[in-house]
């Protein structure tokens, strides 16, 4: 008897056997899409190849209670991107450094016992950190003290749910840093303050 996407998706990841193996993708790079396939979406994606159809909505809110906020000047988060969460002690400030071989921007945190700043570049393809925020090993008590904490937006994630349906799955990811990260704490702290460097502040 044939499956749903989302039926067969889910009856393989609870460790049974579905009528057959799922296909879908971990991401769906915006790049291919647009070089290949004239910038179709990832429904028209899934449906156009035959795929089960995954969904990655990450959307978070703001904890008004802590005076918490959305950033409003971000725009729509783009891929794998989240919607920053500032605080009266907490705002990131972005600033395109012209004259670069790649688009470079320079992000600068600004919190109550000074600021912190990273470089981040893109191309066409993905995106990469060329200056890691946390350069002396005391700033990371100042991400510390007071990085905002976003919330996931469940109404947000269900109303996703609904609109899939039986076409697919909805998945999500662990929030990143604010400026450029990489889901879990290890992978993160890597990203912010730079893999080699980590890996001798474990050993000091």
């Amino acid at each position: 008897m044939s499956l749903t996407p989302k039926q067969r998706m889910l009856l393989a990841l609870d460790r049974q056997v579905p009528d057959r193996l799922p296909v879908t993708t971990h991401h769906l790079m915006p790049y291919f899409t647009k070089k290949y396939l004239d910038g179709i979406g990832p429904d028209q994606f899934f449906e156009l190849f035959g795929m089960d159809a995954i969904r990655w909505p990450v959307p978070v809110r703001a904890d008004a209670s802590k005076g918490e906020y959305l950033d409003p000047d971000q725009g729509p988060p783009q891929f794998l991107q989240v919607s920053r969460v500032f605080s009266k002690e907490w705002r990131i400030t972005v600033e395109q450094l012209p004259g670069q071989t790649y688009q470079t921007a320079r992000h600068t945190i600004v919190t109550p016992k000074g600021t912190l700043s990273a470089v981040v570049q893109a191309n066409d393809y993905t995106e990469w950190v060329a200056e890691h925020l946390i350069k002396e090993k005391h700033e990371i008590e100042i991400v510390a003290a007071y990085q905002t904490t976003p919330l996931c937006d469940a109404e947000a994630v269900a109303k996703v749910a609904v609109e899939m349906g039986q076409r697919g799955i909805v998945r999500g990811f662990v929030i990143p840093f604010d400026i450029y990260g990489q889901p879990g704490c290890w992978q993160d702290f890597c990203c912010i303050r730079g893999t080699q460097q980590a890996i001798m502040d474990t050993y000091d």
